[in-house]
């Protein structure tokens, strides 16, 4: 009997041709499925939900693209953004938003009413990653000035929700590399979470996501292209510019401080890393490279004995390659799937509304709330949204008639009057009661 969830790799490449994203399983390389659609923009690829929908950014235009991840064809949505896409993250957790890098500027736009709930512009250079914490409640954001930021998901529903709101601030300033940050990874949320930046100034830093204090600074000999980390935060793991992996071990946990890389690396490509992933058991690293390939890597661990500790050396195995020939690898991601998603016809619980390009504020935007719970008008009501002078072009009343249905009208608002009085002096006696 098969496992009813599996991991799962995604992977959109540079020359995707018309099917621009592809499914396969990481356990046996089998290609599972396959998206239509226009080319993906780089680090743009996200899920939405539990496994519902794909969601990332055309490679040439200011627009987003989405899919329900059982159909093979985009949705027919109009998902306009300011301008091209430089990196997008969609959260985990609850209302689903979606942070949108666009130049030097971070927008925040809800999926479920496509609304731009705000833009923060603290980055001096254009934004490279963005990456939410599990709890979706927080995001960082990391650019070519070398800066990463914390952003908290509050101050931008505040800033939403006043007239006169000052510019949207960072939660942290994390710190500044001294040349671009190429990607971030998150472990897991709370007091033991930490957030990882990686750089072309040949290091990766680790902070703690409760103070936003630098606790680790991984210092490597290459540039580091990108990052991830398993679940704990026990390894994290870089690909180089010159095709190899390379592994920090956090535990047993170091002093605060520079610490190195362990000096083995693995060749995993001919050229640049360009992504690197983990799958959740934290056993297999997935990596894609400027050399077209996708590779799963197994990790078996080696206790050796340094300094009077026991570090645990990872050692990489090539168990498969699943993705070859259609150019550099642009997007990247280990999943973890139901079978029955990529199959059945499941109905959907998120919702993508199209993006609207409406800034005004929501204390000045009307809302309607459905009396019945349908959200449809009954046909005896209807009528209370035709206005007055709809009804008075197609009145084919007389003159006489109109003047006793207005005497009718004022009649029965007389009547509403004396009860509504009558009610009112009933409440009052059931309230107060007599003096």
């Amino acid at each position: 009997m098969m496992e009813p969830l599996l991991d799962g790799i995604a992977v959109s490449s540079l020359n995707s041709g018309a099917e621009c994203i592809q499914i396969y399983d990481t356990g046996t390389g089998t290609h599972l499925k396959s998206y239509r659609g226009t080319p993906c923009a780089y680090s743009t690829f996200c899920t939405v939900g539990n496994g519902e929908y794909i969601l990332t950014a055309q490679r040439d235009k200011p627009l987003l693209q989405a899919w329900i991840m059982n159909r093979y064809e985009a949705l027919q949505l109009r998902l306009l953004v300011p301008g091209r896409v430089n990196t997008m993250t969609v959260n985990a957790c609850g209302p689903k938003y979606c942070v949108v890098g666009i130049s030097e500027k971070l927008y925040l736009y809800k999926l479920v009413s496509g609304r731009l709930i705000g833009v923060a512009s603290r980055h001096y250079q254009p934004v490279t990653c963005v990456k939410f914490t599990p709890c979706g409640n927080y995001f960082a954001s990391g650019g070519e000035d070398g800066f990463v930021y914390l952003w908290s998901m509050a101050s931008f529903i505040d800033a939403l929700h006043k007239h006169d709101s000052l510019k949207i601030q960072p939660h942290f300033v994390l710190g500044q590399h001294s040349d671009k940050v190429t990607g971030v990874a998150v472990t897991s949320s709370g007091i033991k979470g930490f957030l990882m930046s990686a750089s072309l100034d040949r290091t990766a830093r680790v902070y703690d996501l409760v103070t936003g204090r630098s606790l680790y600074n991984i210092v490597t000999d290459h540039d580091v292209m990108c990052i991830a980390c398993n679940t704990l935060g026990s390894q994290v793991f870089l690909g180089h510019d010159n095709g190899t992996v390379s592994v920090a071990s956090l535990l047993p946990h170091p002093p605060a401080g520079d610490i190195e890389a362990f000096r083995q690396t693995t060749i995993c490509h001919e050229g640049s890393v360009r992504c690197i992933a983990v799958t959740a058991s934290g056993n297999q690293v997935i990596t894609g490279g400027e050399d077209g390939e996708v590779k799963v890597w197994s990790i078996t661990n080696v206790a050796q004995g340094i300094s009077g500790m026991t570090i645990k050396e990872p050692h990489f195995a090539l168990q498969r390659v699943v993705h070859t020939g259609r150019g550099p690898i642009t997007n990247l991601a280990a999943l973890r799937l139901d079978r029955e998603v990529l199959t059945s016809e499941l109905e959907t619980q998120e919702v993508i509304a199209p993006f609207g390009q409406d800034f005004t504020s929501p204390l000045l935007v009307p809302f309607s709330v459905p009396i019945r719970g349908t959200g449809h008008l009954s046909p005896e009501d209807s009528d209370l949204l035709c206005t007055v002078s709809n009804q008075r072009s197609y009145s084919t009343m007389s003159q006489d008639d109109e003047g006793e249905s207005v005497a009718d009208l004022q009649s029965v608002i007389y009547r509403l009057k004396a009860v509504n009085s009558e009610l009112y002096k009933f409440a009052v006696k059931s309230i107060i009661g007599d003096k």
